[in-house]
């Protein structure tokens, strides 16, 4: 598969290239990293390049590899009117982030109760396949979290609003509607609020040496201000919730493309017209695990101070 450097950093294959192709893929590489990168990722990100209602090109950023149906990294936008929704764009972790926390604390300051910190930081942060969280939660504050997100998280004294202003849509994503999630998604997700999981998602002790910081205007503006200073790194999703939210609506889309007559070139792209009734449904359940993400984040951050409290 042809690709061309069209600028610094930026390579395109030409919808010449597949069948089928309504607009072109980019990749994000440097000349460096093209090279390396699997064939696997050209194939899906053509692929995405050929769905119905796409906007612009099918993009892949510079860690792009093999993703489900989607490659990891890669970012395509689709017409509202005419365009799909696709649970393998969106991912199975829905909301899978970051949030970084700020202490005062420098390495030399932490280094002599390191053990005890992060002994504490296990036992107030539950990670691991299956584990369940520190926050109780039945069937209809459970709903309130798909709703609400931070907000719920602000309601019952694990946030603060300086938190949730500091939070990608204040934490809550508008229009979830739990009525469209299934009781096996409630199941799962249900005891998990509070919990890192596993795979790659992680919580980190961190050390910032100042030789790591590229512009010191913008890293005190965040308060990152003095040599070694400790933050902690948090990087989880909607756990099991989110993964079945997914696995439920893939299994609706995949009789979706048959109704509506949707070619895919790759089953992993099921979907279904964002403007129909299957692709509401699933875009309303997508915002309740997306909601769910964040309050997980949040809880985890409510856990990570009471152990720095703890400790120090």
């Amino acid at each position: 598969m042809e690709k061309h450097k069209i600028a610094e950093g930026i390579w395109e294959i030409d919808r010449s290239q597949k069948d089928g192709m309504r607009v072109p893929a980019r990749i994000y590489s440097s000349d460096r990293l093209i090279g390396q990168i699997e064939q696997g990722v050209f194939d899906q990100i053509t692929n995405v390049a050929c769905m119905p209602g796409i906007v612009g090109s099918a993009l892949c950023m510079p860690d792009g590899h093999w993703g489900y149906g989607f490659p990891i990294g890669g970012v395509a936008a689709f017409s509202t009117s005419d365009g799909v929704i696709s649970p393998g764009g969106i991912g199975f972790d829905i909301n899978c982030g970051m949030r970084m926390l700020r202490t005062n604390l420098t390495l030399e300051e932490v280094r002599p109760k390191l053990q005890e910190l992060i002994d504490t930081l296990f036992k107030y942060v539950p990670a691991g396949t299956g584990k369940s969280g520190t926050v109780g939660l039945d069937r209809k504050t459970f709903r309130d979290v798909m709703t609400d997100g931070v907000e719920w998280c602000v309601k019952n004294g694990y946030a603060t609003r300086e938190d949730q202003d500091s939070i990608e849509e204040h934490g809550c994503l508008k229009g979830a509607n739990p009525d469209f999630v299934s009781d096996k998604a409630f199941k799962r997700g249900v005891n998990q609020l509070g919990t890192l999981g596993s795979g790659n998602h992680y919580l980190e002790i961190e050390v910032v040496k100042e030789s790591n910081i590229y512009d010191i205007q913008t890293a005190s503006l965040f308060g990152i201000d003095r040599p070694d200073q400790i933050i902690i790194s948090i990087h989880c999703g909607s756990r099991g919730f989110g993964h079945q939210v997914a696995t439920d609506y893939l299994k609706v889309f995949e009789k979706s493309v048959r109704k509506y007559g949707i070619h895919v070139r790759d089953r992993e792209l099921a979907c279904a017209p964002f403007t129909s009734d299957e692709g509401k449904r699933y875009f309303a359940s997508m915002k309740c695990a997306a909601n769910n993400a964040f309050a997980n984040r949040q809880i985890i951050t409510h856990q990570v101070r009471k152990a720095f409290k703890k400790v120090f």
